[in-house]
């Protein structure tokens, strides 16, 4: 198992997806009569660590996508990976539209028993009661997980 191809393979699925670009309000631009989305917009937004260091300079939604330690039985050649992702918004935006449940239902339909490469994932978990590093900001987790054979 390659980890490396496994999250530029979920940040590929999640950023293609128009729906969630647009719950996410991802800036776009009008070029060659299409929207476009821009790669350094996708990465402000789209974050491959645990905490997003800027929350007090912008108020952009993020996905803080990241890794959860992996759990195995005893005797088992399977492993069992999580895939956490906190969702990041505004308490002024989500008080507005609920907009952290609208991405976690979005990113559930995405990803709930869809493919990366041979691993099936599927939705594990919720953890609506995180708490932000912001009191400014509201928290919502989703986790997935997946299986892994060790050898």
């Amino acid at each position: 198992m390659k980890l490396k191809s496994i999250a530029v393979e979920l940040f590929s699925k999640l950023t293609k997806d128009k729906e969630l670009l647009e719950l996410m309000e991802v800036p776009k631009t009008y070029s060659n009569g299409k929207d476009v989305y821009l790669m350094k917009d996708l990465k402000k937004q789209f974050l491959e660590e645990k905490n997003p260091g800027d929350l007090v300079d912008t108020d952009f939604i993020r996905l803080c996508i990241y890794e959860l330690p992996a759990t195995r039985s005893r005797f088992s050649i399977l492993e069992r990976a999580y895939i956490q992702i906190d969702i990041y918004v505004t308490k002024r935006k989500n008080v507005r539209d609920r907009r952290t449940l609208m991405i976690a239902d979005r990113l559930r339909a995405l990803l709930h028993n869809s493919r990366i490469f041979d691993y099936e994932i599927t939705y594990f978990n919720r953890n609506p009661d995180s708490e932000a590093q912001n009191a400014e900001w509201t928290k919502y987790g989703i986790t997935f997980c997946y299986s892994n054979i060790i050898i």
